[in-house]
């Protein structure tokens, strides 16, 4: 089970600093693995590091939104209580409104900044995989797969990271990703079959792998017609 931290006056759930530290490895990878110049490190550092502060305190302080009345009634839960999954989505969607605002203004490459948030969310997914592990000591077969999914897709990132400019690479990645994951949930428990024996989860990301299958074959005979044509 989850515990808690007492950092001088303030108590801190052990699943916010897996947390922490699962974003903390994240740039430690980025940091690792991007090969560019100083400049351009440092822009896209500036940039991620906004992005994911900004994530994190809107989903640790979305608990506020949510849940407006024992907020009132307490407010020192904020410090306890995130966001949970609603507020992991407003953080994601806060931070896609950020990148979209903010790239017009930045000198770094789409396909790098897409690269980099690639990497650290796999290795900040495969940490918080492994620390969730470690701490709740259940589910074991099911953190350890996606522990390896990540690493899978993080050496497939580095040897695909010259095409990362195709949007069509990307779209094979997701797919593939998505499918990893269909077969990941049958190890989830509780797990309630909703149709032809997948559950609601799998059956979602079963149909984002049809269609990013779909998008990627008609990019690619688009790219094909084209490529006649000339």
């Amino acid at each position: 089970m989850w515990d808690a931290v007492q950092i001088g006056p303030f108590l801190l759930k052990m699943s916010t600093l897996a947390v922490i530290v699962s974003i903390a490895t994240g740039f430690l990878a980025i940091t690792f693995l991007v090969k560019k110049d100083r400049a351009t490190r440092g822009a896209l550092t500036e940039l991620l590091s906004n992005a994911v502060l900004l994530g994190f305190l809107v989903w640790k302080f979305s608990y506020a939104l949510f849940h407006l009345d024992q907020v009132v009634q307490n407010p020192s839960s904020l410090l306890y209580f995130s966001g949970g999954e609603r507020g992991a989505w407003l953080a994601a969607l806060a931070v896609l409104v950020y990148f979209s605002l903010r790239l017009r203004k930045k000198s770094v490459p789409v396909d790098l900044v897409a690269w980099a948030v690639a990497t650290g969310s796999l290795a900040a997914t495969g940490m918080y995989q492994l620390l969730t592990v470690l701490l709740e000591q259940s589910g074991f077969l099911y953190h350890v797969q996606q522990i390896v999914l990540c690493l899978l897709f993080l050496v497939w990132l580095q040897r695909a990271q010259k095409q990362l400019n195709e949007l069509a690479v990307w779209l094979m990645l997701l797919m593939w990703f998505a499918i990893g994951q269909v077969y990941v949930q049958f190890y989830v428990q509780p797990r309630e079959a909703a149709f032809a024996g997948l559950s609601s989860e799998q059956l979602v990301y079963y149909g984002c792998a049809l269609l990013l299958l779909f998008l990627s074959r008609r990019m690619t005979k688009r790219k094909g017609e084209n490529a006649d044509e000339v």
